[in-house]
């Protein structure tokens, strides 16, 4: 374990690949026939390691100049060097080891999450504390990532999703949006499985609680990246429940893998193939006429559609012409027939699109 953490943080300093595998079938073989000469056990050093980037060294040709050199000095240069102060050679190995120490990375991770960089700087001081069993340290930075990682996972990101200025699904909350009252998109970001199955049922019964007119759910799979039984069983308890309350619901952007497994589990079929959608575009040309009533049916006034964002001075800065506004939006929006607006404007943008793609003469 130490010997491959070691060379994990050369590699990153030299920008070579290592491979753990045949890192470890190294020392293995290593250790089998150094046993034979009743050699010392053969592992990788944290000192030398260092001592030889520092050096400039970056072959194996060095370790056979090293051990020569060793051999004479053991010969020949023994007591010239017996009073030498250890903490002279301490320096030579401490200035090559501190060349090592990634400081920014430790900046980085914080800025990135600040749980991250409370792990590194935990397993940082750790290693400091119990070295030169560096062992230990690793083992405490493994564990509490798992810890994290496993957290992380039992209470997932569900995410309820609006349209930003750029025209594409994204948190309402992060970028304070309005939500729309009829159709809850939401998106979960992580995988489904036993640890957190009845997270997206709790998430659906707030949604219930807060939106009085809503009428169909639509769950944006993209960062369900993975599903098991448990996780299998729970989405169809999620759907018969829904369903039972008079409430639709339908899935998008469902990976390959995890159609799969639906299929094997006749989940797929239970949900049905009319409310599985590839993207979120196909579901939202769909969902809409199917859940806005008469008089709301006007994609300039649905959040889920068009930037509405909860300033109002932000508001009010959007109010641009329809047609700039059918420009900049996406194509499928343009289909969305006279909810949009005019046949006027529709025509001109018809018009604009015939005109770019005529060749020049």
């Amino acid at each position: 374990m130490e010997a491959i953490s070691i060379g994990k943080s050369i590699a990153i300093k030299t920008g070579q690949k290592i491979d753990p595998n045949q890192e470890l079938i190294g020392q293995g073989l290593a250790n089998i026939f150094g046993s034979i000469t009743q050699s010392y056990p053969v592992s990788g050093s944290f000192s030398r390691s260092a001592l030889n980037l520092h050096s400039g060294a970056f072959t194996g040709v060095s370790n056979v100049i090293s051990s020569l050199i060793i051999v004479l000095t053991l010969y020949f240069f023994t007591p010239l060097l017996y009073f030498l102060p250890k903490a002279v050679l301490a320096s030579v190995i401490l200035m090559a080891v501190l060349s090592l120490i990634n400081v920014k990375g430790f900046v980085k991770a914080w800025k990135a999450s600040w749980v991250e960089g409370l792990i590194a700087i935990t397993t940082f001081i750790v290693t400091l504390i119990f070295a030169p069993h560096l062992e230990i340290g690793i083992i405490v930075g493994v564990s509490l990532s798992l810890i994290v990682y496993l957290y992380n996972n039992m209470r997932p990101r569900v995410v309820s999703l609006s349209m930003a200025d750029d025209f594409s699904l994204r948190s309402a909350r992060r970028y304070s949006l309005q939500e729309c009252g009829y159709i809850s998109a939401l998106r979960f970001d992580a995988p489904l499985f036993f640890a957190n199955s009845t997270f997206l049922d709790d998430t659906i019964v707030k949604v219930i609680a807060k939106k009085p007119k809503l009428k169909h759910f639509l769950i944006v799979c993209n960062g369900i990246n993975d599903m098991d039984y448990s996780g299998a069983e729970a989405l169809k308890n999620v759907v018969d429940k829904v369903r039972a309350r008079g409430f639709g619901i339908s899935f998008s952007g469902l990976n390959e893998k995890v159609i799969r497994i639906l299929e094997r589990m006749d989940v797929k079929k239970f949900i049905g193939e009319e409310n599985i959608f590839p993207t979120q575009v196909d579901a939202l040309e769909t969902l809409f006429f199917q859940t806005h009533e008469a008089g709301d049916t006007n994609v300039l006034a649905c959040p889920l559609l068009n930037y509405m964002p909860l300033d109002p001075d932000k508001r009010q800065a959007q109010r641009i012409p329809l047609v700039q506004k059918l420009e900049k939006m996406e194509p499928h929006l343009a289909i969305l027939t006279p909810t949009v607006g005019t046949e006027d404007a529709r025509r001109y943008i018809l018009e604009k699109k015939i005109k770019k793609k005529k060749p020049r003469s």
